[in-house]
């Protein structure tokens, strides 16, 4: 069966060949003749959808690379009354000794004389406004701290005389001279201003405190 169908296709092709060739090799079709055809076009994109603006969030405290600041307000217990307002500190790097000083500044209280706490407890100097807020105090416009005077009004009376003083010297006709040499360093005020220098320095109450004493004992104690 399958030679017979062999036999028939061999035949089948010779009686192609035999035919004249309608097409010649170089054969170009006339385009005219092509049969009419829809043209395919592709489908439209899809709108895209706006872009989201972009929003920008308010300036706060807690932006990084700026650094956050509050208003300090120092408010006695007690007699002698306080209250003084400090704007604008900046809380990694104000120190409560940095606030004594201001009240030094202010109302002429020696700092030694100065105890500063928050929420009814002590303040060290070497701590920072960020130290006793804690992870809050991003958040804060203002703090304030309580402060006990040591002596009450006698210390008050007295920082007010010296300043009084001073200033009374300073507006006189000649030049007020001060004390030079080691008249200075016989005076209390020079060894608490070392004192609150060296604590601002090291950032350690005891240790800074220890200094202090072991330059006063050394000066008081030289032959």
């Amino acid at each position: 069966m399958a030679a017979t169908e062999v036999s028939f296709a061999k035949s089948f092709l010779s009686l192609l060949d035999t035919k004249p060739t309608k097409i010649t090799a170089d054969h170009v079709e006339d385009p005219t003749n092509y049969p009419a055809s829809t043209p395919h076009t592709l489908p439209l994109a899809p709108s895209q959808r706006p872009l989201a603006k972009r929003t920008t969030r308010p300036a706060s405290l807690s932006t990084p690379g700026s650094t956050p600041a509050l208003t300090v307000l120092v408010r006695s217990l007690r007699n002698p009354p306080l209250d003084i307002s400090l704007p604008a500190l900046e809380i990694t790097t104000t120190s409560a000794l940095d606030i004594k000083n201001a009240v030094h500044a202010a109302t002429g209280i020696p700092t030694d004389k100065l105890k500063l706490l928050y929420n009814k407890k002590p303040v060290g100097d070497s701590k920072t406004l960020k130290d006793v807020l804690g992870d809050g105090a991003a958040t804060k416009g203002s703090m304030e701290f309580s402060v006990m005077v040591m002596g009450g009004a006698a210390t008050l009376a007295a920082a007010a005389a010296a300043k009084e003083a001073a200033t009374t010297s300073g507006s006189g006709g000649d030049v007020a001279q001060g004390l030079s040499g080691e008249r200075v360093l016989a005076t209390g005020e020079f060894w608490s201003d070392l004192r609150g220098f060296l604590q601002q320095r090291v950032r350690d109450e005891k240790v800074a405190g220890e200094a202090a004493d072991v330059f006063e004992k050394a000066w008081k104690g030289r032959s």
